[in-house]
């Protein structure tokens, strides 16, 4: 039985490890060393003329990966709550979390 239980449990899968989160008041910056992917996401409250709410909360999210050999737009996440001239956002970031899953709606645009 033991065996069995041993084979069950096998190695550890890869995962982001060290994380790093800057937070400022609009947004958040985020990395990981170790290996595989993770997630910034950033609680944003204010306007958001492309989240078809104009005014509340909206929530911001990208995708990193670990690989240093990757271009640092991958490597280093940001998301930021003022957006006004591309995405139409005023807000302030009231909460910003680095996960393995979401944990929040996915954005309801392409670009956050």
């Amino acid at each position: 039985m033991a065996t069995m239980v041993t084979l069950a449990a096998g190695p550890a899968a890869a995962e982001p490890r060290d994380c790093t989160l800057e937070r400022w008041w609009s947004g958040a910056a985020a990395h990981c060393g170790g290996e595989g992917t993770y997630i910034l996401e950033v609680d944003c409250f204010g306007v958001s003329v492309s989240g078809g709410q104009p005014m509340g909360p909206y929530y911001k999210s990208v995708t990193g990966h670990t690989d240093p050999a990757r271009d640092p737009i991958f490597t280093h996440l940001r998301r930021d709550c003022m957006n006004p001239l591309t995405l139409g956002q005023i807000g302030i970031a009231t909460g910003a979390r680095i996960t393995e899953v979401p944990t929040r709606p996915a954005p309801s645009n392409a670009y956050e």
